[in-house]
């Protein structure tokens, strides 16, 4: 009797939780209903996405096909021509500094002409001319020097500080060199 009793208990636990989940869920689903949804307002540019995909999804069901559209990425770019006065403003730049001129030029949005004489872009030019001048100017290449001869007068003076020649040259250069008078 006692477990029968227990087991109606449990009974009647069990259908409250279920009683205050239904209601629970009621009023979370009239809360739902009560609020209304806000959307937010679409850009330009979503709303004409959502067309294109329902004008091609009517498309599709028609069956009416399109020539595939070349996008602006896909046309042929205008090639970068210089025009004349560009030409002759770039004519005495180095050919290493045209590229900043013209990268200085669309950065700023003017033109070649106008870019080259901008004191910033000038300034730029003189510091790289000055570095070519040094750079040329300095032997920067690792040549390798000439033998030089010793006179006669050297390898005296060597010799007499302790210094024997070992080759006979240098040692008939150093008698001829002892037994020359000086001028």
């Amino acid at each position: 009797m006692i477990q029968e009793n227990q087991e109606q208990e449990l009974e009647l636990d069990q259908t409250e939780e279920v009683q205050e989940e239904m209601e629970s869920t009621e009023e979370s689903t009239e809360e739902k209903v009560e609020k209304p949804v806000e959307k937010p307002e679409l850009t330009l540019e979503q709303k004409r996405g959502i067309l294109k995909r329902q004008l091609t999804k009517v498309e599709k069901e028609l069956g009416i096909v399109e020539k595939p559209r070349k996008e602006e990425s896909e046309l042929p770019k205008k090639s970068e021509g210089y025009s004349l006065q560009d030409i002759r403003a770039l004519s005495d730049v180095h050919d290493d500094d045209v590229q900043e001129v013209v990268d200085f030029a669309k950065f700023k949005g003017i033109s070649i002409t106008e870019a080259k004489k901008n004191p910033t872009v000038q300034t730029i030019l003189k510091q790289k001319t000055e570095e070519r001048a040094t750079a040329s100017a300095t032997n920067t290449a690792t040549g390798r020097k000439g033998a030089s001869k010793v006179s006669g007068e050297d390898l005296l003076d060597k010799f007499n500080q302790g210094d024997v020649p070992e080759k006979e040259e240098d040692l008939k250069k150093v008698i001829e060199a002892r037994w020359t008078p000086k001028k």
